[in-house]
């Protein structure tokens, strides 16, 4: 189990099962059922049971070694809980009384999760370019959307969507707002077939002049839908982060006990110091994504902006999982490309987060803007 200094007792508590849970039932069930593509309905009841929807509540720092455990068992699992933390941390924090009596209790006990639509097709991480529309209508909003990317949008029970509440604004990200849509209020257009995160689904979908309540817009006025989603997608890149560390450790261990199995030239693959290095690098590079994601998670919990240090932590961790699980495919020898074993998932999973909640590219590119400026302190560096 990863070491968890600073956590309460409670919360060491329920990392330990959290622990116990992915040992016991996700990394058998991701072994037998990955391939099949089937929705892990079992699994993500236990995670309700667990109340592991309600994480981010209790202590960012929980929440991403969670994470991190979620992720070292089965990356199909993790989008739930990235997804519905991000209606989560909405709520809390930008949402208004009522709006988090209506929502927030149903959302952290796991009984409605909650997906998030950003993209759309023409616009990709440009979230300025938004054409999805809420307008005025009688006693609310009319809503029509397209949106694209939208993962477990079949399964949710509510859908937080950024639209443009203000067209005059269109091309900017002034005017815009996030929207709450209810099951049966959007139209699932086609699932995408994907590399990895094969269990979860990835959807295009419609909103066809769908007519809401007013108070299905977050906070106490329409226009802050921008300012809003880029607090919650630092959470989401914390999220993001400590996922890609897990996927890492179980390349990393799978690596390790196949090296000491495995024999060429008459003794064990370990005895050779090209892999001993190996594995002492991937280690190394491991604990530092770690450490830089948690650092990331206790500031974030602080408040605030802290767009950088989330996006050096999401991408740091998604090149390191993707360098864990090619090291781990390589130690295996021809094994390793065989789907009977793990590295050739751990592969396609890990190359999710290298676009994930951002592309590594941007968000490098962010990083090396705010060293720039000088109304950002940059003080982990």
């Amino acid at each position: 189990m990863v070491n968890a200094a600073g956590l309460t007792t409670a919360d060491q508590d329920l990392l330990e099962r959290v622990t116990a849970f992915v040992d016991g039932e996700v990394i058998p069930a991701a072994a037998d059922r990955d391939h099949l593509g089937e929705y892990p309905a079992d699994l993500v009841r236990r995670m309700k049971e667990l109340g592991l929807f309600a994480t981010s509540t209790r202590s960012l720092p929980l929440y991403a070694l969670v994470s991190e455990e979620i992720g070292r068992g089965w990356i199909s699992l993790s989008p739930v809980l990235n997804a519905h933390t991000a209606m989560v941390w909405a709520l809390m924090h930008h949402g208004t009384q009522a709006q988090r009596e209506r929502w927030l209790d149903d959302l952290t006990s796991g009984r409605r999760l909650a997906a998030l639509a950003l993209t759309e097709p023409h616009g990709g991480s440009d979230l300025q370019a938004v054409r999805s529309a809420a307008t005025p209508a009688d006693r609310g909003w009319e809503v029509t959307a397209h949106k694209t990317f939208i993962t477990h949008s079949r399964h949710a029970d509510l859908l937080m969507m950024l639209v443009r509440t203000d067209p005059r604004q269109h091309g900017t990200h002034r005017g815009l707002s996030l929207i709450v849509l209810e099951a049966g209020e959007w139209r699932i257009q086609r699932d995408l077939p994907k590399l990895g995160s094969r269990s979860i689904e990835t959807c295009e979908l419609n909103v066809d002049h769908r007519l809401v309540d007013t108070e299905r817009v977050i906070g106490d006025a329409p226009g802050s839908g921008f300012r809003q989603v880029m607090d919650c997608l630092e959470v989401g890149r914390i999220a993001v982060a400590a996922a890609a560390v897990g996927v890492g450790r179980a390349a990393l261990w799978s690596a390790v006990r196949r090296s000491k199995e495995r024999h060429a030239f008459g003794r064990p693959v370990s005895a050779f110091q090209n892999v001993t290095t190996t594995l002492g690098h991937t280690a190394i590079q491991l604990q530092a994504a770690r450490a830089l994601t948690l650092r990331a998670a206790s500031d974030k919990a602080v408040g605030g902006r802290h767009d950088a240090i989330t996006s050096a932590a999401k991408v740091f961790s998604a090149d390191t999982a993707v360098a864990a699980a090619l090291a781990a495919m390589e130690l295996h020898g021809g094994a390793g490309y065989l789907t009977d074993h793990a590295p050739e998932r751990f592969l396609r999973d890990a190359t999710l987060y290298l676009a994930g909640e951002g592309s590594n590219g941007l968000l490098t590119d962010l990083v090396g803007r705010r060293l720039l400026t000088t109304d950002t302190s940059l003080d982990w560096i």
